[in-house]
């Protein structure tokens, strides 16, 4: 499925432009949350915990904006492929393991 394909109805794939769509949106609102968080600590002491804190809450906001917009759907798509491929043993522990931890978590709630 290149960039400007579409999936067929029901194959389970999302649509690519649908998907950029998605990816761009929350990129912007994580550059959004960036921002505010930003102007908020700008009035406090860069010194105090407030400020040190909001920055670094600020600059992990930013970078994951930048995560978002770089990520490749596709390529992520085949290395998680090649890898059940080559280990699959592995996987099905980690997909149990997985299984396990939702299955707790949602028998407590």
């Amino acid at each position: 499925m290149n960039a400007g394909s579409t999936a067929e109805p029901g194959d389970g794939r999302v649509k690519a432009p649908e998907f950029e769509d998605v990816k761009r949106t929350v990129a912007e609102k994580l550059h959004e949350a960036a921002g505010a968080v930003r102007n908020l600590t700008r009035s406090s002491d860069p010194q105090s915990s407030i400020g040190c804190y909001g920055h670094q809450a600020s600059e992990i906001l930013y970078r994951s904006a930048d995560y978002v917009r770089r990520f490749d759907y596709e390529r992520t798509d085949t290395q998680i492929k090649d890898y059940v491929r080559q280990h699959p043993g592995r996987s099905l522990l980690i997909a149990g393991a997985a299984g396990l931890i939702i299955g707790v978590l949602v028998r407590r709630r």
